[in-house]
């Protein structure tokens, strides 16, 4: 980063997310489209919490936003207490790489590298020496269940597979905040669950996790569900009726 230190420190009682007013305009020609409306949105540490909308509501648009990939045309963003909406793409790169850990619909795993390579790259980008990298990487690819399909490629990887080493990929630089996109949108429903338990075993220890999905039941494995709808947030309430995703496995 440049001479302006941004510290992300942990502090319990400072919201890990505070969005106030989030506008996000994309500009066609002469035409303006507004893909957020002035969204706002509080997440304490710790919380794990879903985002549901149609299709073309601005939840994937307001993610992208939270996760640093795009900068807003209005309003605030604090990241644990800086504000981040203010900061140059370089800072918002390391951001990125350092608090952030990203998982996808579509995986987005390199396909010449192995498994463990993938997982290992973040770390590269982070200045983390080699050994530490291959330390972590066994470390997370283990924790999530795939010790003996470390040295794979991706095309030898089934979808959950896939996705298992995109979590521990998000993981390997212990990141202040997991930020997923339809996780399981790609998956069958056993698969998907068995994600679902991953993700609610990482609630358990703590992480804060913000997920958007577009499927209800999925969406019911989180302890609170924000609605988005023409770029706005229309509805934040807690889950009454949540989901243990290790007992519907138990079922299937």
């Amino acid at each position: 980063m440049k001479n302006r230190a941004v510290s992300l420190h942990s502090s319990s009682d400072v919201p890990l997310i505070e969005a106030v007013d989030l506008r996000k305009d994309y500009i066609i020609g002469e035409v303006v489209i507004p893909a957020v409306r002035g969204a706002s949105l509080r997440v304490m540490r710790g919380q794990f919490v879903a985002i549901m909308g149609p299709s073309g509501s601005g939840k994937s648009t307001f993610m992208h936003l939270l996760g640093c990939l795009d900068k807003p045309t209005s309003g605030t963003y604090c990241l644990n207490g800086v504000e981040v909406s203010r900061l140059d793409d370089d800072e918002l790169a390391e951001i990125r790489n350092r608090q952030i850990g990203f998982v996808f619909q579509t995986y987005n795993l390199l396909p010449r590298m192995t498994a463990l390579e993938n997982v290992m790259l973040p770390m590269t980008y982070a200045g983390v020496p080699r050994r530490e990298r291959l330390s972590r990487a066994q470390y997370y690819l283990e924790r999530v269940g795939l010790a003996d399909r470390m040295h794979h490629y991706p095309t030898q990887l089934s979808g959950g597979e896939q996705q298992r080493v995109a979590i521990a990929r998000a993981l390997c630089n212990d990141p202040i905040l997991i930020l997923s996109d339809e996780p399981t949108g790609n998956l069958d429903t056993r698969t998907g669950e068995e994600i679902m338990a991953l993700f609610q075993d990482l609630h358990r220890d703590g992480r804060t996790i913000v997920l958007v999905t577009h499927e209800p039941d999925i969406a019911r494995h989180c302890e609170r569900i924000v609605r988005f709808r023409d770029g706005r947030v229309v509805a934040d309430q807690p889950v009454t009726d949540r989901l243990d995703a290790r007992a519907v496995l138990a079922t299937l």
